[in-house]
């Protein structure tokens, strides 16, 4: 015998009671199908009887305790669904397509080797699909992982400010790297650094390098190189004669961006950023580099500033003081000229606003 009952109208999501006793199992689908305004073709392969007694669930839940208490596969994708019976208790794998639309097909791979083994995924960057050969149950498993990876990606807006600030005029300004005594940090509400350099610039005692802006996905790395190649020789010792190579490097500004967003709105970056001058040496004939790095994770909130600073370099600046005139006289000039060598001290600073778009179109 077969007896379904339902309370309330029926539609999706409605509770229904299931009671049958030998009843054939195409028959007990066919009427869940009904009850639940379901579009399901049940193939020639599903045979057999069943008996089942279930209490307020819905038709979906129904559908899916007797694919799995059946050994069936069902298929739920698009607005027609089958229903197949398994092989051999769910053991026989079959090669199933899913064609990703967000998602990094090489990303997805990785995590079903999880589930399913290395030799039975594979994925196609050219055409973003997916392939996997296995059993039904497993193919349930993928699906789901599948739907959970597959959605809109989120992405976050940078600006980026680096700017070359004279230290003693950062010292003038009262600016001191120590935020234990400052709320917030950086980005504190009142935070005017931005407003500082740009007065400093106007004095001549700080310089804007770059003002790039880039944008980067959720969990991907954005990078922006604003710079020259620089030719460096290297030497070295070969078979007891000095041998000399030239290789180009990158050099400028180099800035590196990772974003986790969060449900919040947060975003906690991976920021690397490189400041590279190259300096020529005399005696060489050849460049040197010099390099200021900052590497950091830090949790951004959206439009706020977020200030990295304390790369410093010190050098030596020679410099000319003369008489106007007699200075320049042969020989006796020299009188009236002196040389002196001073050290000064420049800070490179970078400033960044974050801000998470929330949908792309």
């Amino acid at each position: 015998m077969m007896a379904i009952a339902w309370y309330g109208p029926v539609w999706a999501g409605s509770s229904l009671s299931v009671h049958v006793r030998e009843a054939p199992i195409r028959s007990v689908l066919e009427g869940l199908a009904r009850s639940g305004n379901i579009n399901l073709i049940v193939d020639d392969t599903v045979q057999g009887t069943m008996t089942m007694h279930i209490n307020d669930v819905t038709v979906e839940d129904a559908l899916d305790a007797i694919a799995a208490s059946q050994n069936l596969y069902y298929e739920k994708e698009g607005p027609v669904r089958t229903m197949t019976a398994g092989k051999k208790r769910d053991g026989a794998k079959s090669l199933r397509t899913w064609r990703l639309r967000y998602a990094v097909p090489t990303d997805v791979q990785e995590a079903v080797r999880a589930m399913v083994p290395d030799g039975d995924v594979r994925c196609y960057d050219d055409t973003n699909t997916l392939v996997v050969g296995a059993t039904p149950r497993e193919h349930r498993a993928v699906q789901d992982l599948v739907t959970a990876l597959d959605t809109k990606p989120r992405q976050v807006d940078v600006e980026v400010e680096i700017a070359s600030i004279d230290r003693s005029a950062l010292r003038h300004a009262g600016v001191e790297w120590n935020w234990s005594s400052v709320s917030g940090g950086a980005g504190h509400e009142g935070f005017s650094f931005a407003t500082q350099i740009q007065a400093l610039e106007e004095k001549g005692q700080a310089s804007v390098l770059a003002r790039p802006r880039m944008a980067a996905l959720n969990g991907r790395e954005a990078s922006v190189l604003i710079g020259d190649k620089i030719p460096v020789v290297t030497e070295y010792m070969s078979g007891g004669e000095k041998t000399a190579t030239t290789e180009y490097k990158d050099v400028g500004v180099k800035l590196r961006y990772v974003p986790r967003i969060h449900d919040d709105g947060t975003v906690t970056a991976a920021i690397e950023a490189e400041v590279s001058t190259p300096v020529f040496v005399n005696e060489m004939k050849a460049y040197r580099i010099a390099t200021r790095q900052a590497k950091t994770v830090v949790r951004m909130l959206p439009g706020r500033t977020l200030v990295l600073g304390g790369l410093i370099r010190k050098e030596d600046v020679e410099s000319l003081r003369k008489v106007p005139i007699l200075g320049d006289i042969p020989l006796l000039g020299k009188l009236f000229r002196s040389h002196y060598t001073s050290s000064k001290e420049t800070e490179v600073v970078i400033l960044l606003r974050s801000f998470v778009r929330e949908e792309i179109p």
